[in-house]
Order: structure tokens, then sequence, then C-alpha cells
């Protein structure tokens, strides 16, 4: 069970779409107004552990993934356009920049590919070598989403924290830059792993 804690910890807690979108708004709010998104992304996964966990593999069609990640290339894209395109400030409060909602980190995370990498060898491989099934499936399932939600506040926290150290909003202005242009390289790689080899 310490497997499924450690890989899981792992897979979420290292630099993604999620994680980079959530400490670029913790440089420009202050990263409780980004806790509603976080709730989104540990909903999201938490759906997909209790979806995967109970129905098994076969309920996510191979054939399906290209289209799952068609629209989370285009999310990302979108997001990433919203970051290089939002007003850059240094005094930070909920109306600075682009606010993200529940609903955007509940679409971004449904729609993420990088969420089969936790979900399938967790739900496939360890959930049953650990002996976890019937209501034992739902309880990890929360668990593993409210790990889920801690990713990308982490994240935020970190950003706040960073942000206090700058003194040039133009700073600001090129990190958003910089995110922004991560995001539509996450964006493209998503696209070329998850749709073009998937195709041709």
């Amino acid at each position: 069970m310490l497997g499924i804690l450690l890989y899981s910890i792992g897979v979420m807690y290292t630099p993604g779409p999620v994680n980079i979108l959530s400490l670029n708004r913790g440089m420009h709010t202050r990263f409780t107004t980004h806790i509603s998104f976080c709730m989104g992304v540990g909903t999201a996964l938490c759906f997909w552990f209790l979806l995967v966990g109970y129905a098994g593999s076969a309920v996510i069609d191979h054939s399906v993934m290209p289209i799952i990640s068609a629209l989370g290339t285009a999310f990302i894209l979108f997001l990433a356009y919203k970051i290089i395109a939002s007003e850059s400030a240094l005094e930070r409060d909920e109306h600075t920049g682009s606010a993200f909602s529940f609903r955007d980190g509940l679409l971004m995370q449904l729609l993420n590919p990088k969420s089969f990498l936790v979900v399938l060898p967790v739900t496939a491989v360890q959930f049953p070598a650990a002996g976890i099934q019937g209501s034992a499936i739902a309880l990890w399932s929360i668990g593993l989403g409210l790990l889920g939600f801690g990713a990308p506040l982490v994240y935020a926290v970190a950003g706040t924290k960073v942000s206090r150290y700058i003194e040039n909003s133009l700073y600001l202005k090129w990190f958003n830059y910089c995110m922004g242009a991560v995001l539509v390289f996450v964006a493209l790689e998503m696209a070329y792993t998850h749709i073009y080899r998937a195709v041709w």
C-alpha cells in the first residue's frame, strides 16, 4: 500500500500542465483563490479512480484516447493563451489575472492524459496486488483524490511565496510568457505522443 502512495505522489507532484498552471496562478493571486480549481482537479482524479477501479481498465478504450487527448490539448492551449494574455501586476488579489474555477480544474484533469499514468497502473495492478476491492476502492479513490487536490495547491503556495521577492511587474509578464510557452510545449508533446503516434 505504501507503493501506491509513493507512486501516486511521484506522478502527481511532478511538473505537468495542472501544476505549471497552479504555479503561475500563485504568482498572481493569493493561493486561497486557487482552492476551487484544486478541488476540481481532486474531484476529477477521484472520478477516474472510482470509474476504472470498479469497472476495470476495459472502460478505457484505447481507440478513444486520441480523442480525449485532442480535447485535453485544445484545453491546455486555451489556458496557455489565457496566461500569456493576462495582465501582470505586483498587487496580488482575487481579481488579478485570470481566475480559474472548479470547472476549469475538473475539465483539465479529466482531459489530462497524465491522469491515466496514475490511474491505470494503480487500479489495474496495485489495487488488486494489495487486495483493495469493494468499498476499499471508494476509500482509496477519495484519499488519492485528496492527494491530487494537494499537488496543484502546493505549486500555488510556492508561486505565492516566490512572487513576494519580485519587485518589477515586467518580470511577472515574462514569467507569464514562459509559463504559457511551457504549457504550449506540454500541449504539443501531448498531441505528438497521444494523438500523432497513436493514430499513425
